[in-house]
């Protein structure tokens, strides 16, 4: 944070789109206690905005193991912020971490309306409709399913804090179960009354062979497998 308000990124944006410091602690020990620390991990985050939460887990795995990569996957498109991309660069590459970070840049899916379709005020104070700017915004798309196609089962855990619409959720996290190993750990960011659609989803994936480990208000945390649901 202080590192990217240095460069000049306001405060209200750093806060309102990155996973608070101790919810990131509390993924790292969640993961610490169900993945073995005998090899390099594999990680997937989607949804980079700045880099910080993206940062912490590169990092993480890191620590792990120094031959870890994390893969994310971002459209690079305006939220509030222009050219998001090299803020996540300039801040991997601060701290070391570019040598264990993949940057796949691109829809996780379909195409789909920034910012969740919510106008905002950016940086220099311009108004932006997602709604009207859609047609002129471009990056790839179908991300996840080409991942699939040479990594299908390779991933140990997976980060999803992209597009907050409940049926794309289902689509992703659909894609998601194939890119895990066989008990992989999903990680879902704003499961909460905030966010109704994502909270239902958690919910749902409950009933669909996935256990609930953990959650803390902020992140709600899965494991893959035949497993009965628990409690969260």
């Amino acid at each position: 944070m202080e590192f990217h308000r240095a460069r000049g990124l306001p405060q209200g944006y750093l806060v309102g789109g990155s996973m608070p410091e101790s919810t990131l602690a509390y993924c790292s020990k969640i993961l610490d206690g169900l993945i073995p620390d005998d090899r390099p991990l594999i990680g997937l985050h989607v949804g980079n905005f700045l880099g910080v939460s993206l940062s912490h887990f590169v990092n993480y795995v890191r620590q792990r193991n120094e031959n870890s990569v994390v893969v994310s996957v971002d459209p690079n498109l305006k939220h509030g912020i222009e050219y998001t991309q090299k803020h996540v660069i300039a801040i991997l590459n601060h701290f070391g971490l570019q040598k264990n970070a993949i940057i796949c840049v691109g829809y996780s899916t379909n195409k789909t309306v920034s910012n969740d379709g919510v106008a905002f005020t950016d940086q220099n104070g311009i108004e932006y409709d997602p709604y009207s700017g859609f047609q002129n915004e471009q990056s790839r798309e179908n991300t996840l399913p080409n991942l699939c196609a040479i990594s299908e089962g390779k991933f140990d855990f997976a980060v999803v804090d992209g597009n907050h619409e409940g049926s794309h959720l289902r689509r992703e996290t659909a894609i998601v179960r194939r890119l895990l190993k066989p008990e992989g750990i999903l990680i879902l960011d704003d499961v909460s009354d905030a966010w109704t659609e994502i909270k239902a989803e958690y919910d749902n994936l409950r009933t669909k062979g996935w256990r609930a480990v953990a959650a803390d208000g902020r992140v709600g945390v899965l494991q893959a497998g035949s497993h009965s649901s628990a409690p969260s």
